[in-house]
Protein backbone atom coordinates (compact mmCIF):
# COMPACT_ATOMS: atom_id res chain seq x y z
CA UNK A 1 0.00 0.00 0.00
CA UNK A 2 1.47 3.33 -0.78
CA UNK A 3 0.21 6.71 0.84
CA UNK A 4 1.07 10.37 0.10
CA UNK A 5 0.79 11.97 3.50
CA UNK A 6 0.23 16.40 3.05
CA UNK A 7 2.46 17.28 6.20
CA UNK A 8 3.34 20.13 7.48
CA UNK A 9 5.49 21.30 10.78
CA UNK A 10 2.56 21.16 12.87
CA UNK A 11 0.13 19.07 16.07
CA UNK A 12 -1.93 18.08 13.03
CA UNK A 13 0.90 16.28 11.43
CA UNK A 14 1.56 15.18 14.93
CA UNK A 15 -2.06 13.30 14.78
CA UNK A 16 -1.58 12.25 11.10
CA UNK A 17 1.52 10.37 12.32
CA UNK A 18 -0.51 8.90 15.50
CA UNK A 19 -3.42 7.89 13.17
CA UNK A 20 -0.92 6.34 10.64
CA UNK A 21 0.75 3.88 13.42
CA UNK A 22 -2.66 2.42 14.22
CA UNK A 23 -3.68 2.14 11.07
CA UNK A 24 -0.73 0.99 8.46
CA UNK A 25 0.09 -2.57 9.54
CA UNK A 26 2.80 -4.97 7.30
CA UNK A 27 1.02 -7.42 5.35
CA UNK A 28 3.02 -10.50 5.46
CA UNK A 29 6.26 -9.40 3.42
CA UNK A 30 4.54 -6.31 2.21
CA UNK A 31 5.56 -3.23 3.79
CA UNK A 32 3.33 0.06 3.41
CA UNK A 33 5.40 3.10 1.61
CA UNK A 34 4.43 6.24 3.07
CA UNK A 35 5.13 9.44 1.08
CA UNK A 36 5.77 12.71 3.03
CA UNK A 37 4.96 15.35 0.93
CA UNK A 38 6.10 19.13 2.71
CA UNK A 39 6.17 22.25 1.11
CA UNK A 40 8.88 25.19 2.33
CA UNK A 41 8.40 27.06 4.52
CA UNK A 42 6.53 29.18 5.32
CA UNK A 43 3.24 27.42 3.93
CA UNK A 44 2.27 25.89 7.14
CA UNK A 45 -1.51 26.94 6.12
CA UNK A 46 -1.69 24.55 3.56
CA UNK A 47 -2.16 27.42 0.91
CA UNK A 48 -2.79 26.65 -2.44
CA UNK A 49 -0.26 28.48 -4.50
CA UNK A 50 3.44 28.34 -3.55
CA UNK A 51 5.72 30.94 -2.12
CA UNK A 52 6.28 33.70 -4.27
CA UNK A 53 9.84 34.82 -2.42
CA UNK A 54 11.87 32.27 -3.74
CA UNK A 55 12.03 30.15 -0.86
CA UNK A 56 15.02 27.60 -1.22
CA UNK A 57 15.21 23.86 0.48
CA UNK A 58 16.42 23.88 3.85
CA UNK A 59 17.48 21.21 6.05
CA UNK A 60 15.57 22.21 8.92
CA UNK A 61 12.51 21.26 7.41
CA UNK A 62 13.25 17.45 6.50
CA UNK A 63 14.48 17.45 9.92
CA UNK A 64 11.52 17.99 11.55
CA UNK A 65 9.57 16.05 9.38
CA UNK A 66 11.94 12.95 10.49
CA UNK A 67 11.31 13.14 13.81
CA UNK A 68 7.69 13.66 13.86
CA UNK A 69 7.53 10.27 11.48
CA UNK A 70 10.06 8.62 13.16
CA UNK A 71 7.47 5.73 14.96
CA UNK A 72 6.39 4.93 11.58
CA UNK A 73 10.17 3.99 10.40
CA UNK A 74 9.98 0.21 12.03
CA UNK A 75 6.37 -0.33 10.26
CA UNK A 76 7.19 1.71 6.92
CA UNK A 77 8.94 2.75 3.95
CA UNK A 78 9.05 6.38 4.36
CA UNK A 79 10.46 9.03 1.36
CA UNK A 80 10.83 12.67 2.02
CA UNK A 81 9.46 14.88 -0.80
CA UNK A 82 10.71 18.65 0.39
CA UNK A 83 9.43 20.71 -2.80
CA UNK A 84 8.65 24.82 -3.68
CA UNK A 85 5.61 24.12 -5.55
CA UNK A 86 1.82 24.73 -5.71
CA UNK A 87 0.63 22.24 -2.87
CA UNK A 88 -2.60 21.83 -4.14
CA UNK A 89 -1.58 20.67 -7.93
CA UNK A 90 1.72 19.19 -6.26
CA UNK A 91 -0.74 16.75 -4.56
CA UNK A 92 -3.01 15.40 -7.08
CA UNK A 93 -0.05 15.09 -9.47
CA UNK A 94 1.14 12.52 -7.19
CA UNK A 95 -2.17 11.16 -5.76
CA UNK A 96 -2.47 8.99 -9.17
CA UNK A 97 0.24 6.79 -8.11
CA UNK A 98 -0.61 6.36 -4.87
CA UNK A 99 -3.60 4.35 -2.59
CA UNK A 100 -4.65 6.94 -0.68
CA UNK A 101 -4.06 10.55 0.08
CA UNK A 102 -3.46 11.57 3.91
CA UNK A 103 -3.81 15.28 5.20
CA UNK A 104 -5.01 17.79 7.92
CA UNK A 105 -7.81 19.65 8.07
CA UNK A 106 -7.30 23.22 10.09
CA UNK A 107 -10.13 24.02 12.43
CA UNK A 108 -11.55 27.08 10.82
CA UNK A 109 -14.58 29.18 11.23
CA UNK A 110 -17.06 29.19 8.40
CA UNK A 111 -16.32 32.64 7.23
CA UNK A 112 -12.26 31.97 7.39
CA UNK A 113 -12.79 29.16 4.87
CA UNK A 114 -15.39 31.46 2.43
CA UNK A 115 -12.49 33.92 2.26
CA UNK A 116 -9.19 31.90 2.80
CA UNK A 117 -10.56 28.39 1.25
CA UNK A 118 -9.85 25.02 1.76
CA UNK A 119 -6.89 23.29 0.37
CA UNK A 120 -8.80 19.82 2.02
CA UNK A 121 -12.02 20.15 0.23
CA UNK A 122 -10.02 21.21 -3.18
CA UNK A 123 -8.04 17.52 -2.52
CA UNK A 124 -11.77 15.83 -1.67
CA UNK A 125 -13.20 16.73 -4.90
CA UNK A 126 -10.58 16.44 -7.23
CA UNK A 127 -8.38 13.29 -6.36
CA UNK A 128 -8.62 10.28 -8.25
CA UNK A 129 -7.93 8.24 -4.89
CA UNK A 130 -9.32 7.85 -1.89
CA UNK A 131 -9.03 10.78 0.58
CA UNK A 132 -8.36 10.87 4.46
CA UNK A 133 -8.69 13.72 6.13
CA UNK A 134 -7.49 14.10 9.97
CA UNK A 135 -8.44 17.18 12.21
CA UNK A 136 -6.22 19.74 13.43
CA UNK A 137 -6.29 18.55 17.43
CA UNK A 138 -8.26 20.93 19.70
CA UNK A 139 -6.52 23.38 22.16
CA UNK A 140 -7.60 20.90 25.47
CA UNK A 141 -6.04 17.95 23.04
CA UNK A 142 -2.74 19.99 22.78
CA UNK A 143 -2.27 20.88 26.17
CA UNK A 144 -3.51 17.38 27.58
CA UNK A 145 -0.76 16.03 25.32
CA UNK A 146 2.00 18.71 26.44
CA UNK A 147 1.55 17.61 29.77
CA UNK A 148 2.30 13.62 29.07
CA UNK A 149 5.52 14.52 27.09
CA UNK A 150 8.14 12.05 27.90
CA UNK A 151 10.24 12.25 31.01
CA UNK A 152 13.64 13.03 28.54
CA UNK A 153 11.86 15.58 26.65
CA UNK A 154 12.69 19.18 26.58
CA UNK A 155 9.73 20.65 29.23
CA UNK A 156 10.53 18.15 32.08
CA UNK A 157 10.07 19.22 34.57
CA UNK A 158 6.55 20.94 34.32
CA UNK A 159 6.95 21.61 38.20
CA UNK A 160 9.92 24.30 39.06
CA UNK A 161 11.86 24.09 42.39
CA UNK A 162 9.77 27.29 43.08
CA UNK A 163 6.32 25.55 42.13
CA UNK A 164 6.67 22.85 43.87
CA UNK A 165 7.45 24.40 47.27
CA UNK A 166 4.13 26.16 46.26
CA UNK A 167 2.01 23.04 45.64
CA UNK A 168 3.95 21.44 49.14
CA UNK A 169 2.26 25.05 51.08
CA UNK A 170 -1.19 24.04 49.36
CA UNK A 171 -1.09 20.47 50.41
CA UNK A 172 0.12 21.96 54.10
CA UNK A 173 -2.73 23.94 53.91
CA UNK A 174 -5.23 21.00 53.21
CA UNK A 175 -3.49 18.77 55.86
CA UNK A 176 -3.94 21.39 58.69
CA UNK A 177 -7.82 20.62 59.64
CA UNK A 178 -6.23 17.13 60.10
CA UNK A 179 -6.01 15.15 56.71
CA UNK A 180 -6.55 15.20 52.97
CA UNK A 181 -9.65 13.49 52.32
CA UNK A 182 -10.09 10.78 49.31
CA UNK A 183 -12.24 13.04 47.15
CA UNK A 184 -9.16 15.46 47.47
CA UNK A 185 -6.59 13.36 46.29
CA UNK A 186 -8.84 12.04 43.35
CA UNK A 187 -9.18 16.04 42.23
CA UNK A 188 -5.35 16.34 42.68
CA UNK A 189 -4.81 12.96 40.87
CA UNK A 190 -6.58 13.63 37.91
CA UNK A 191 -5.35 17.44 37.86
CA UNK A 192 -1.61 16.81 38.59
CA UNK A 193 0.23 14.06 36.29
CA UNK A 194 2.97 12.39 37.27
CA UNK A 195 4.80 13.60 34.24
CA UNK A 196 5.31 16.53 35.40
CA UNK A 197 6.70 16.04 38.80
CA UNK A 198 10.42 15.46 39.20
CA UNK A 199 11.62 11.80 39.26
CA UNK A 200 12.40 11.47 42.69
CA UNK A 201 9.20 12.75 43.70
CA UNK A 202 5.31 11.02 43.13
CA UNK A 203 2.14 12.30 43.92
CA UNK A 204 1.45 9.59 46.63
CA UNK A 205 4.46 10.78 48.62
CA UNK A 206 3.41 14.16 48.44
CA UNK A 207 -0.13 13.62 49.74
CA UNK A 208 0.86 11.28 52.43
CA UNK A 209 4.16 13.03 53.96
CA UNK A 210 3.77 15.73 56.51
CA UNK A 211 4.47 18.84 55.22
CA UNK A 212 7.21 21.26 56.54
CA UNK A 213 5.20 24.65 55.81
CA UNK A 214 8.71 26.86 57.38
CA UNK A 215 10.91 25.57 54.90
CA UNK A 216 8.56 25.16 51.58
CA UNK A 217 7.75 29.14 52.07
CA UNK A 218 11.31 29.82 52.47
CA UNK A 219 11.82 28.50 48.84
CA UNK A 220 9.63 31.15 46.99
CA UNK A 221 11.12 34.28 47.09
CA UNK A 222 9.77 35.85 43.83
CA UNK A 223 7.13 38.40 44.84
CA UNK A 224 4.41 37.91 42.61
CA UNK A 225 4.45 34.06 43.68
CA UNK A 226 4.16 34.99 47.04
CA UNK A 227 1.12 36.75 46.36
CA UNK A 228 0.04 33.58 43.98
CA UNK A 229 0.60 31.40 47.06
CA UNK A 230 -1.29 33.43 49.68
CA UNK A 231 -4.25 33.65 47.60
CA UNK A 232 -4.29 30.47 46.33
CA UNK A 233 -3.76 29.15 50.20
CA UNK A 234 -7.22 31.33 51.47
CA UNK A 235 -9.17 30.72 48.31
CA UNK A 236 -8.41 26.36 49.23
CA UNK A 237 -8.65 27.34 53.26
CA UNK A 238 -12.07 29.23 52.46
CA UNK A 239 -13.92 26.94 49.42
CA UNK A 240 -15.35 24.77 52.68
CA UNK A 241 -18.28 26.29 54.56
CA UNK A 242 -15.84 26.26 57.89
CA UNK A 243 -12.85 28.07 57.95
CA UNK A 244 -10.91 25.73 60.57
CA UNK A 245 -8.62 27.79 63.03
CA UNK A 246 -5.68 25.25 62.23
CA UNK A 247 -5.98 26.60 58.49
CA UNK A 248 -6.60 30.08 59.64
CA UNK A 249 -3.33 29.59 61.69
CA UNK A 250 -0.97 28.07 58.42
CA UNK A 251 -2.29 31.48 56.11
CA UNK A 252 -1.18 33.75 59.25
CA UNK A 253 2.08 31.82 58.81
CA UNK A 254 2.36 32.82 55.45
CA UNK A 255 1.66 35.87 55.31
CA UNK A 256 4.38 36.46 58.01
CA UNK A 257 6.97 34.37 56.00
CA UNK A 258 6.67 36.33 52.81
CA UNK A 259 5.75 40.13 54.97
CA UNK A 260 2.82 40.76 53.22
CA UNK A 261 1.31 44.21 54.60
CA UNK A 262 -1.53 43.81 56.05
CA UNK A 263 -3.40 45.98 53.32
CA UNK A 264 -1.98 43.40 50.97
CA UNK A 265 -3.32 40.76 53.00
CA UNK A 266 -6.86 42.76 52.91
CA UNK A 267 -6.73 42.74 49.32
CA UNK A 268 -5.88 39.12 48.21
CA UNK A 269 -8.23 38.42 51.28
CA UNK A 270 -11.13 40.32 49.90
CA UNK A 271 -11.04 38.98 46.15
CA UNK A 272 -11.75 35.07 47.67
CA UNK A 273 -14.53 36.67 50.16
CA UNK A 274 -16.41 38.79 47.66
CA UNK A 275 -15.91 36.34 44.74
CA UNK A 276 -18.25 33.92 46.90
CA UNK A 277 -20.24 36.38 48.00
CA UNK A 278 -21.44 38.12 44.70
CA UNK A 279 -24.53 36.78 43.46
CA UNK A 280 -27.46 38.04 41.45
CA UNK A 281 -29.40 35.21 41.60
CA UNK A 282 -31.76 37.17 43.71
CA UNK A 283 -33.07 39.24 40.95
CA UNK A 284 -34.41 36.29 38.82
CA UNK A 285 -37.55 35.25 38.55
CA UNK A 286 -38.93 31.77 38.63
CA UNK A 287 -39.51 29.81 35.79
CA UNK A 288 -42.40 27.58 35.82
CA UNK A 289 -42.73 26.43 32.05
CA UNK A 290 -40.16 23.03 31.96
CA UNK A 291 -39.20 23.70 28.10
CA UNK A 292 -38.84 27.00 28.77
CA UNK A 293 -36.59 26.74 32.03
CA UNK A 294 -34.78 23.89 30.17
CA UNK A 295 -34.00 26.44 27.74
CA UNK A 296 -32.94 29.65 29.77
CA UNK A 297 -30.56 27.45 31.78
CA UNK A 298 -28.79 26.38 28.84
CA UNK A 299 -28.28 28.86 27.80
CA UNK A 300 -27.16 30.67 30.55
CA UNK A 301 -24.59 27.82 31.44
CA UNK A 302 -22.94 28.54 27.96
CA UNK A 303 -22.56 31.74 28.11
CA UNK A 304 -21.00 31.65 32.11
CA UNK A 305 -18.90 28.68 30.71
CA UNK A 306 -17.84 31.12 27.78
CA UNK A 307 -17.36 33.90 30.13
CA UNK A 308 -15.28 31.78 32.52
CA UNK A 309 -12.83 30.43 29.66
CA UNK A 310 -12.03 34.37 28.74
CA UNK A 311 -10.88 34.77 31.82
CA UNK A 312 -9.11 31.73 32.51
CA UNK A 313 -6.87 32.81 29.62
CA UNK A 314 -5.14 34.95 31.58
CA UNK A 315 -1.62 32.75 32.60
CA UNK A 316 0.12 36.12 34.03
CA UNK A 317 0.61 36.02 37.43
CA UNK A 318 0.24 39.53 37.67
CA UNK A 319 -3.39 39.38 36.78
CA UNK A 320 -4.33 35.80 36.99
CA UNK A 321 -5.66 35.75 40.85
CA UNK A 322 -7.89 39.00 39.68
CA UNK A 323 -9.36 36.85 36.96
CA UNK A 324 -9.55 33.88 38.56
CA UNK A 325 -11.63 35.30 41.21
CA UNK A 326 -13.58 36.93 38.91
CA UNK A 327 -14.42 33.55 37.15
CA UNK A 328 -14.99 32.38 40.94
CA UNK A 329 -17.96 34.98 40.80
CA UNK A 330 -19.27 33.98 38.10
CA UNK A 331 -19.74 30.37 38.87
CA UNK A 332 -21.40 31.17 42.19
CA UNK A 333 -23.56 33.80 40.46
CA UNK A 334 -24.79 31.25 37.86
CA UNK A 335 -25.29 28.63 40.42
CA UNK A 336 -27.58 31.16 42.53
CA UNK A 337 -29.12 32.10 39.00
CA UNK A 338 -29.99 28.06 38.64
CA UNK A 339 -31.62 28.22 41.92
CA UNK A 340 -33.91 31.35 40.85
CA UNK A 341 -35.10 30.14 38.18
CA UNK A 342 -36.20 26.82 39.76
CA UNK A 343 -37.89 29.38 42.40
CA UNK A 344 -35.13 29.48 45.52
CA UNK A 345 -33.86 32.56 45.62
CA UNK A 346 -32.42 32.10 49.20
CA UNK A 347 -30.21 29.23 48.10
CA UNK A 348 -26.85 28.88 49.66
CA UNK A 349 -24.00 28.52 47.40
CA UNK A 350 -21.21 28.59 49.37
CA UNK A 351 -21.52 24.94 51.19
CA UNK A 352 -23.20 23.80 48.01
CA UNK A 353 -20.09 24.58 46.34
CA UNK A 354 -17.84 23.02 48.50
CA UNK A 355 -19.95 19.55 48.49
CA UNK A 356 -20.24 19.82 44.80
CA UNK A 357 -16.47 20.62 43.54
CA UNK A 358 -14.30 20.27 46.53
CA UNK A 359 -10.79 22.77 46.23
CA UNK A 360 -7.22 21.20 45.97
CA UNK A 361 -7.79 19.79 42.61
CA UNK A 362 -9.07 22.87 41.16
CA UNK A 363 -6.58 25.28 42.69
CA UNK A 364 -3.69 23.29 41.41
CA UNK A 365 -5.15 22.62 37.64
CA UNK A 366 -5.47 26.76 37.47
CA UNK A 367 -1.48 26.90 38.77
CA UNK A 368 -0.58 24.34 36.63
CA UNK A 369 -1.93 26.49 33.39
CA UNK A 370 -0.09 29.37 35.10
CA UNK A 371 3.00 27.22 35.27
CA UNK A 372 2.92 25.72 31.68
CA UNK A 373 2.31 29.37 30.33
CA UNK A 374 5.72 30.08 31.48
CA UNK A 375 7.21 27.18 29.38
CA UNK A 376 4.68 26.92 26.21
CA UNK A 377 2.75 30.33 26.40
CA UNK A 378 -0.35 29.31 23.55
CA UNK A 379 -0.86 25.78 26.01
CA UNK A 380 -0.80 27.60 29.31
CA UNK A 381 -3.67 30.14 28.17
CA UNK A 382 -5.47 27.33 26.56
CA UNK A 383 -5.15 24.58 29.54
CA UNK A 384 -6.74 27.30 31.73
CA UNK A 385 -9.38 28.09 29.15
CA UNK A 386 -10.62 24.52 28.95
CA UNK A 387 -10.30 24.16 32.92
CA UNK A 388 -12.38 27.13 33.56
CA UNK A 389 -15.29 26.23 30.65
CA UNK A 390 -15.30 22.62 32.57
CA UNK A 391 -15.57 23.49 35.57
CA UNK A 392 -17.97 26.04 35.14
CA UNK A 393 -20.39 24.30 32.51
CA UNK A 394 -20.38 21.14 35.17
CA UNK A 395 -21.02 23.21 37.88
CA UNK A 396 -24.33 25.01 36.21
CA UNK A 397 -25.31 21.01 34.84
CA UNK A 398 -24.97 19.42 38.25
CA UNK A 399 -27.00 22.24 40.12
CA UNK A 400 -29.91 21.88 37.37
CA UNK A 401 -29.72 18.62 37.77
CA UNK A 402 -29.72 18.76 41.91
CA UNK A 403 -33.26 21.58 41.95
CA UNK A 404 -34.70 18.81 39.41
CA UNK A 405 -34.14 16.20 41.73
CA UNK A 406 -35.57 18.07 44.51
CA UNK A 407 -32.21 18.85 46.19
CA UNK A 408 -32.09 14.80 47.26
CA UNK A 409 -28.21 14.32 45.97
CA UNK A 410 -25.59 13.57 48.74
CA UNK A 411 -22.38 15.34 48.53
CA UNK A 412 -20.63 12.06 47.61
CA UNK A 413 -23.52 12.15 44.14
CA UNK A 414 -22.79 15.80 43.57
CA UNK A 415 -19.01 15.09 43.39
CA UNK A 416 -19.79 11.97 41.12
CA UNK A 417 -21.92 13.95 38.86
CA UNK A 418 -19.79 17.12 38.84
CA UNK A 419 -17.09 14.91 37.57
CA UNK A 420 -19.00 13.11 34.66
CA UNK A 421 -20.16 16.19 33.65
CA UNK A 422 -16.79 17.68 33.60
CA UNK A 423 -15.29 15.19 31.12
CA UNK A 424 -18.50 15.42 29.17
CA UNK A 425 -18.00 19.79 29.15
CA UNK A 426 -15.02 18.90 27.03
CA UNK A 427 -16.73 17.80 24.01
CA UNK A 428 -18.96 21.14 24.45
CA UNK A 429 -15.71 22.72 24.61
CA UNK A 430 -14.21 21.46 21.77
CA UNK A 431 -17.68 22.11 19.41
CA UNK A 432 -17.49 25.63 20.78
CA UNK A 433 -13.66 26.55 20.49
CA UNK A 434 -13.48 28.42 17.57
CA UNK A 435 -16.36 30.82 18.97
CA UNK A 436 -14.68 31.16 22.41
CA UNK A 437 -11.37 31.68 20.88
CA UNK A 438 -13.51 34.80 18.77
CA UNK A 439 -14.89 36.18 22.12
CA UNK A 440 -11.57 36.11 23.66
CA UNK A 441 -9.75 38.33 21.38
CA UNK A 442 -12.57 40.66 21.07
CA UNK A 443 -12.17 41.16 24.96
CA UNK A 444 -9.21 40.75 26.02
CA UNK A 445 -7.91 44.64 25.99
CA UNK A 446 -11.26 45.73 27.83
CA UNK A 447 -10.48 42.46 30.53
CA UNK A 448 -7.18 43.55 30.99
CA UNK A 449 -7.82 47.27 31.40
CA UNK A 450 -10.41 46.25 34.14
CA UNK A 451 -8.21 43.73 35.97
CA UNK A 452 -5.71 46.73 35.94
CA UNK A 453 -8.25 49.07 37.00
CA UNK A 454 -9.08 46.59 39.99
CA UNK A 455 -5.33 46.30 40.34
CA UNK A 456 -4.72 49.98 40.70
CA UNK A 457 -7.33 50.39 43.13
CA UNK A 458 -8.96 52.59 40.50
CA UNK A 459 -12.31 49.89 41.20
CA UNK A 460 -13.85 47.95 43.89
CA UNK A 461 -14.22 44.53 43.09
CA UNK A 462 -18.02 44.48 43.04
CA UNK A 463 -17.87 47.24 40.61
CA UNK A 464 -14.90 44.90 38.79
CA UNK A 465 -17.45 41.74 38.91
CA UNK A 466 -20.37 43.39 37.47
CA UNK A 467 -18.88 45.25 34.83
CA UNK A 468 -16.81 42.14 33.97
CA UNK A 469 -20.33 40.15 33.89
CA UNK A 470 -21.76 42.95 32.12
CA UNK A 471 -18.94 42.44 29.17
CA UNK A 472 -18.87 38.90 29.29
CA UNK A 473 -22.17 37.97 30.20
CA UNK A 474 -25.41 40.24 29.60
CA UNK A 475 -24.23 40.99 25.99
CA UNK A 476 -25.77 38.85 23.56
CA UNK A 477 -22.90 36.51 21.82
CA UNK A 478 -24.67 35.83 17.87
CA UNK A 479 -21.42 33.39 17.54
CA UNK A 480 -22.56 30.71 20.17
CA UNK A 481 -25.05 28.24 19.31
CA UNK A 482 -27.09 27.17 21.80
Amino acid sequence: MRVLVAADISPTTMQICEFLQNYLKPLGDVTPEVIILHVYEPELDYSEDAPTQGWTATPTSERELRKIFQPLESTCKLQYVVINEALGDSILRRAVDVDMVVMGRRRRSQMQEMVTGSLSQFILHRSPCPVLIVPEPTSRQLAYKMLQIEPSGPLKPIVSPESLARLKVLIGVAQADGAIDSQEKLWLESTLKQEVLPDDITLERLLADPIALTAELAKISDPAQQELTYYAAYLLANADSEYHPQEKQAIDQIAIAFNLTPEKVEELQGLVDRSSSFQNGGKVQPIVDPQMRSQVIEEKILRYATATATLGAFPSPLLSFYTQSAALGLQTTLIAEIAGIWGDSKFLVKPFFAEMVGSLGLVSAWLMALDMAKLVPKVGTSLGSVDAFTATWAMGQTANAYFEGQQALSAIALRQMFKQNRKSAEAVYDYHELAIAEQQQANVIQIKSLTEALQGKKLTSDVYQKRLQQLLVTVKHPQLTF
